[in-house]
């Protein structure tokens, strides 16, 4: 059985054999299925261009383009290099071999798993080529310890850091340098080396009772086919997965580009880690067989065409590998909170919504929204005299149709009563994606990211308040980066409740 081991807890060689082996499967034509670039194109490929920094849009530009035309195996022109990789993904994906990664889907989980799994099979076969360890196992980087009660704040915050011998970056945007003797491990289009603690925290989605659920969001993602671009976002996609891509940013907060950041793979790791954890604490996987059945294709470390069901991945013992025992992403003394999304006889009501789009401009900003109450519905949601005189009626934050461009760090959401100006953070949103949902293509309707926060506790505590008027709430959102020459716009934001 092999060990995948926590990162900031491993003294041995095995970030340096992963460094050798990055560099290694660079080498291999990027037609090579065991090769890093086919490897990352599996996940995702394209060609746009990016700006994005929180300084000035001239610091830190990027594109897609040109990574990709950095892979082995390419002619020396541009334009041929485009041509060929045009070519290729439409021939790949055509095959069930590249643009696969699940997102916005009960998919998410399962798929990543077998991503890793024959991914981590390839780099170790390619070590021991290298006379390496032949035990060797993919770590994970365990930034949900920002929790852990255990820890010193000194420790936990050492969590939220990109481990050192994956490079250095200095207090300009953009500005980083690889640590000299883990070479493989750097990439230059990584923005930001420290997650924000809000991000990396996995509490909120251990916490959730059922994978998939009606009329709501479930720890899994909810009921969907195959689906490459993100939609609707499931608890632990969200956060902290998604939130970790768009804080780190650069190529990490692009769907296209963010498997071939090395640091790519010890974050999926974890959330790997996350699913196996949430199940250990006694949750259940779905028992549909259309979620059981499901088989996607991959490349084995001999470059062998392999199918894999969901079915195949339910455990990971099953697959010869386990992670250590570490922090499981919630304090297991907590209580998980009340179950607030309905399991199938309950149905939430929209009770307002906004009635315009609302864009949000390239720079940091806090934009108010007024909620109109659209009829006069079945929940009532009128001031209490105490917080704890009824039982909360849960809530849901809808922020729907959300398209734009660029990368764009994690998006906060807040509530705020009339002529107060405290605000009250709901949750946040990552959007990662954001610009694949906003195309139209085979693969995606072009109406972009839809999330759902959970408001239930946050209103029923505002209920309790002198100047709680539910006509008269208004909602902010507000980026925590700036978002350079990116740019997005939330199409509608609603709020539902339960009826």
């Amino acid at each position: 059985m092999r060990i995948r081991k926590n990162v900031n807890e491993i003294k041995d060689g095995t970030l340096l054999w992963y460094s050798k082996a990055v560099e290694e499967m660079k080498k291999r034509d990027i037609s090579d299925p065991t090769s890093w670039w086919y490897q990352a194109a599996i996940h995702g490929m394209g060609l746009q261009t990016f700006q994005e920094n929180p300084l000035s849009p001239d610091i830190y530009q990027w594109s897609e383009e040109s990574i990709w035309t950095k892979a082995t195996g390419l002619p020396p022109n541009t334009e041929l290099k485009k041509e060929l990789i045009e070519l290729l993904i439409t021939e790949n994906t055509t095959q069930n071999f590249w643009q696969q990664c699940q997102h916005g889907s009960w998919f998410f989980l399962p798929w990543h798993r077998m991503y890793l799994y024959f991914f981590e099979r390839i780099v170790r076969k390619t070590i021991v080529d290298l006379n390496g360890p032949e035990d060797w196992a993919l770590p994970y980087w365990n930034y949900s310890d920002v929790d852990n009660p255990k820890l010193t704040p000194e420790q936990q915050d050492n969590a939220l850091h990109i481990p050192p011998e994956f490079g250095f970056t200095n207090s300009m945007a953009g500005s980083s340098h690889p640590n000299p003797d883990f070479p493989g491990l750097w990439m230059e289009e990584r923005l930001s080396y420290k997650l924000n603690p809000k991000d990396a925290s996995s509490t909120s989605s251990m916490q959730s009772k059922n994978f998939v659920v009606n009329n709501g969001v479930g720890f899994g993602g909810v009921e969907f086919t195959f689906s490459h671009s993100p939609g609707t976002f499931g608890l632990l996609e969200n956060i902290p997965h998604n939130k970790v891509h768009v804080d780190i940013g650069g190529a990490m907060g692009d769907p296209d580009t963010a498997a071939l950041d090395p640091i790519f793979w010890l974050h999926h790791a974890n959330i790997d880690r996350l699913w196996q954890s949430w199940i250990e604490r006694g949750n259940s996987n779905p028992k549909s067989h259309a979620w059981l059945n499901q088989v996607f294709d991959f490349h084995d470390e001999l470059g062998n065409h392999v199918k894999i069901s969901a079915a195949d991945v339910l455990n990971t013992k099953d697959l010869d590998y386990t992670y250590t025992e570490s922090f499981a992403g919630i304090n297991q003394t907590d209580n998980a909170p009340k179950e607030t999304s309905s399991q199938g006889i309950n149905m939430f009501d929209t009770i307002g919504a906004t009635t315009k789009p609302l864009t949000i401009e390239s720079k940091s900003v806090s934009t108010s929204l007024n909620f109109i109450p659209q009829k006069k519905s079945a929940p009532v949601l009128g001031r209490v005299d105490k917080e704890d005189e009824l039982s909360p009626t849960a809530i849901h934050v809808l922020l729907e149709n959300i398209t734009g461009t660029g990368n764009i760090a994690p998006i906060n959401v807040f509530l705020r009563l009339p002529n107060q100006t405290e605000r009250h953070f709901v949750g946040s949103v990552g959007l990662f994606g954001l610009a694949q949902s906003s195309i139209v293509s085979a693969r995606s309707t072009g109406v972009g990211i839809i999330v759902q926060l959970d408001a239930t506790e946050i209103v029923h505590q505002l209920r309790a308040h002198p100047q709680w008027k539910l006509e008269d709430i208004h909602i902010e959102v507000e980026p925590s980066r700036a978002l350079g020459a990116a740019n997005a716009t939330i199409g509608r934001i609603s709020i539902k409740a339960e009826v």
